[in-house]
């Protein structure tokens, strides 16, 4: 687990690093989701590898908030939904977690691969679904 918890701060650290440097001010709620999304992605693709389990609530995913310092918080907010139990899955395409607008609005979205992708609302709708 050390391992995973020194990539994610890495990640996290450069993800607000850049975030510091932005000039836009419009996009960074935008760019933080997508950030979030992937330190998500690389959370659940971690956790085999340490011999755990994706959270299937809350109340699991709140220890490894110090890992997902973006992500946890958007979770929580409702601002990211994650489905619970879903996991990381080489190759897979399935939608594991997506920003809350997405279904109406289009956004980003985290597959099983890990993978962060935009997709319209449509494409959203017709995209297969992590199980619950």
């Amino acid at each position: 687990m050390s391992r995973m918890v020194g990539v994610l701060l890495i990640m996290s650290a450069l993800a607000l690093a850049s975030g510091c440097n932005s000039s836009s001010s419009g996009g960074s709620s935008t760019d933080d989701r997508k950030t979030a999304l992937a330190e998500l992605g690389l959370l659940l693709k971690g956790l085999p590898a340490d011999g755990q389990k994706p959270p299937t609530k809350q109340a699991e995913l709140d220890p490894m908030d110090p890992m997902i310092p973006l992500a946890g918080p958007a979770i929580r907010s409702g601002e990211i939904v994650y489905y619970w139990g879903a996991g990381y899955a080489a190759g897979g395409s399935q939608v594991v977690a997506y920003e809350k607008k997405v279904p109406t609005e289009g956004g980003f979205v985290l597959l099983q691969d890990g993978s962060v992708k935009e997709m319209s609302a449509s494409e959203f709708q017709s995209a297969p679904k992590a199980k619950k």
